[in-house]
C-alpha cells in the first residue's frame, strides 16, 4: 500500500500534477478574495447594498437565468458561474437552485464534449480548431483526466477543456464520470458565497 502512494507520488510530481493543483487553488483563493473584496468594499460604501443586490437579482426569472447559463457553460463558458451562484443564492430557494446550476453546468459540458467531437471530424473546422486550442491540447496531452477535474473544480473553462478532450476522442465515458466532480465546485462555492452575504 505504502508503495503504491509513493508511486502514485512520484508519478503526480513528474508530470507537473502538483504545480497544476498549486496554480488552480492559487486561482481559486485570488478569485474568492477579489469577490470578498467587491463585497466588502460594497456593503461598507453602499448604503442598503444587500438590499439594493437581492432586489436587483429577484428581478431576474429563473427560467431566463438558467437558459443564458446553459448556453454560456456549452459554449466556452462565456459568462464566470459565480455570478449565477450568487443569484441563486439570493432566491427564495438556494438549494434547489445551486443544484439546477450544477447539473446545468456538467450538462453543458458534456455537450461541450460532443461539439468538439463532431466538429473534429469536419476538416476546415478541425484545422482551425487545432491552430485555435493548441495550447489547451498540449495542456491536455500533459495532465489528460487530471485537467478535466481541475477545469471541473477550480477557475478554469470547463467547458473549453470538455470540447478540446472531444476534439481528441477521449474517452466520453472517463469524460463523464471525472466530470461530474463540476457539481461539487457548485455546491462548495455556494456554501462560500453564504457565509459572505
Amino acid at each position: 500500500m505504502v508503495d503504491r502512494i509513493q508511486q502514485l507520488h512520484f508519478y503526480l510530481k513528474r508530470r507537473g500534477i502538483y504545480s497544476l493543483a498549486g496554480k488552480s487553488v492559487y486561482r481559486l483563493l485570488l478569485v474568492a478574495m477579489v469577490i470578498g473584496l467587491m463585497i466588502y468594499f460594497a456593503q461598507t460604501y453602499i448604503h442598503n447594498f444587500d438590499q439594493v443586490l437581492n432586489d436587483f437579482l429577484l428581478k431576474w426569472d429563473w427560467k431566463f437565468v438558467t437558459s443564458l447559463f446553459f448556453v454560456s457553460e456549452t459554449i466556452l463558458g462565456l459568462i464566470p458561474p459565480d455570478f449565477f451562484i450568487v443569484w441563486a443564492n439570493s432566491t427564495p430557494h438556494p438549494y434547489l437552485l445551486t443544484t439546477v446550476l450544477a447539473f446545468i453546468s456538467y450538462l453543458g459540458g458534456m455537450l461541450a464534449y460532443y461539439i468538439g467531437y463532431r466538429l473534429s471530424l469536419v476538416p476546415r473546422f478541425n484545422k482551425w480548431l487545432m491552430r485555435k486550442f493548441s495550447s489547451h491540447f498540449a495542456t491536455f496531452h500533459k495532465y489528460g483526466g487530471f485537467l478535466i477535474v481541475f477545469s471541473a473544480l477550480f477557475p478554469l473553462p470547463f467547458s473549453t477543456i470538455t470540447m478540446v478532450t472531444g476534439m481528441l476522442h477521449y474517452p466520453f465515458k472517463k469524460t463523464a464520470l471525472l466530470g461530474l466532480t463540476r457539481i461539487l465546485r457548485f455546491f462548495g462555492y455556494g456554501y462560500i458565497l453564504s457565509l459572505l452575504f
